[in-house]
């Protein structure tokens, strides 16, 4: 069998900053990269930006819920000084005022860290593209690496099972000479001495 990584002998044109740069699915995420790379088959390469892959993940997983929270959060202050804006002035409350300007203050140090998360969750997935790229240019240096190791054993195998044969084909011709010998013999007795002469000598001489 002739597969398409062993047609040319050279080194393979594939452009390793192109695809290191390709749009793929994150590795970590799928289960047949797993399946291909257990535990114990992965270098240290592999498992340094599998680790980082996976914090990058977590970071962006985290961000997300923190984001949303500090939204929740500041649509809870925002409602909360709707409710106190006719007291704090109608009624000229002043701890209502104060109250107000509290949350303003928070809303406004929410509002920073909403602008913090979201300029880093604008950033993270570019960071985990480069990551996974990374990931991705390593495992396929891996693969056809062991692809490689396999063909050289499949071309072994077959030059084996190859030879086997042949000597297979040439022990069954002589397993037939013999075969058609040993008929013609017996034959040639049968007729000779009889079949209960033949009978006998089997008994006898055969066993």
């Amino acid at each position: 069998m002739n597969f398409p990584w062993n047609k040319n002998k050279k080194k393979a044109d594939l452009d390793m900053e192109m695809l290191r740069h390709s749009r793929v699915p994150i590795l970590i995420l799928d289960k047949v990269w797993h399946n291909i790379f257990p535990p114990e088959k992965k270098t240290k390469t592999i498992r340094d930006l599998e680790e980082r892959l996976g914090n990058l993940l977590k970071q962006q997983g985290q961000l997300n819920n923190d984001l949303k929270d500090y939204l929740k959060l500041k649509k809870k202050l925002m409602d909360g000084i709707l409710e106190l804006t006719t007291e704090a002035f109608n009624n000229e409350n002043e701890a209502a005022k104060k109250e107000m300007e509290k949350n303003q203050k928070y809303i406004l140090e929410i509002n920073e860290k909403i602008e913090e998360i979201q300029n880093r969750l604008a950033t993270i997935p570019e960071e985990i593209q480069e990551v996974n790229g990374k990931l991705l240019e390593e495992s396929v240096k891996i693969c056809y690496g062991e692809m490689k190791e396999h063909q050289k054993a499949l071309e072994e195998l077959n030059e084996w099972i190859e030879k086997t044969r042949e000597l297979l084909k040439a022990k069954l011709e002589e397993k037939t000479i013999h075969e058609e010998k040993a008929s013609q013999i017996y034959s040639y007795l049968h007729d000779l001495v009889g079949a209960d002469f033949i009978d006998y000598l089997d008994k006898n001489y055969w066993r």
